[in-house]
């Protein structure tokens, strides 16, 4: 995250040492998979603000086609380098299900805290929220899917002392784009992806991930997260588990290690979840 993703995000990570511009993003939902009556969605929510958080799992969920279709996508992140960030995603498609190719809405926030230590001025404490709309388009096919977004992102970053290294600083708009994917090249392997700039800061997110299904629809495998800022650079690599529903909900959870520019190495962890309608 600058200042520090849905990343405990609805995911648990964290970024490097100065707050940074925040930077999430949610995968969007997945594709008709091989059974023609069962719709499978994948999201990976939360790149946490591009400071200390790491963005958000992954989950799989079946639902029935209707004209619109509305996801809600949540995620907590946390870290061993004191960084703690939650985040919500709200995607639509309003002239068709999510199953169907069609126009994108996507309107998300992400509020967080983190913290660093400047060899001047100690341990600096840092505070950071988020907000981003975009529009954009997902083409769906039968193994899967691919979404492109464009909008605008805000940030406010603040930190309790003073620290002229930390450029991310302060209030920032701007420009943002985000791409997303989802491909099950067979009914027991997934591979997905997220990511997006924003010229607020510069900041970026990366998330790639692949998975063995160990149940129906539920995946296991490794994970890798990039992110950065004008201020941070990180990267994590880890493992998560991928779709695992309880009624409604789809959850998901991954962790592992990161090696922080700023703040040095840790481990983080994500907790998150999709409600989709």
């Amino acid at each position: 995250m600058r200042s520090g993703l849905l990343a405990v995000s609805v995911l648990v990570a964290s970024a490097p040492s100065a707050a940074s511009a925040t930077d999430w993003y949610t995968g969007a939902p997945g594709y008709q998979p091989a059974q023609p009556t069962s719709y499978i969605s994948y999201f990976d929510p939360m790149p946490p603000p591009t400071y200390s958080v790491a963005p958000t799992p992954t989950a799989t969920e079946s639902y029935a086609p209707s004209k619109i279709g509305v996801a809600i996508d949540s995620a907590v992140t946390a870290d061993t380098k004191n960084s703690k960030f939650a985040t919500i995603i709200g995607t639509i498609a309003p002239f068709s299900d999510f199953d169907q190719s069609g126009m994108r809405l996507r309107i998300g926030g992400v509020v967080g805290q983190y913290a660093y230590t400047n060899s001047t001025l100690g341990r600096i404490n840092g505070t950071q929220e988020d907000g981003s709309f975009m529009i954009g388009y997902e083409w769906v096919g039968r193994k899967g899917s691919f979404a492109v977004y464009g909008g605008a992102d805000y940030n406010n970053n603040k930190i309790d002392k003073f620290d002229a290294n930390n450029t991310a600083v302060g209030q920032a708009s701007g420009a943002k784009i985000a791409i997303d994917f989802n491909y099950r090249p067979t009914n027991f392997t997934m591979f997905s992806g997220v990511a997006s700039f924003s010229s607020a800061h510069n900041s970026y997110y990366a998330r790639l991930k692949a998975g063995y299904a160990i149940a129906p629809q539920v995946f296991i495998g490794p994970e890798a997260i990039f992110m950065g800022d004008d201020f941070f650079q990180q990267w994590r690599m880890g493992g998560h588990v991928t779709g695992a529903t309880f009624g409604a909900v789809q959850v998901g959870a991954s962790t592992g290690v990161l090696v922080d520019k700023v703040r040095g190495t840790g481990l983080y962890g994500i907790l998150d979840a999709r409600l989709g309608f």
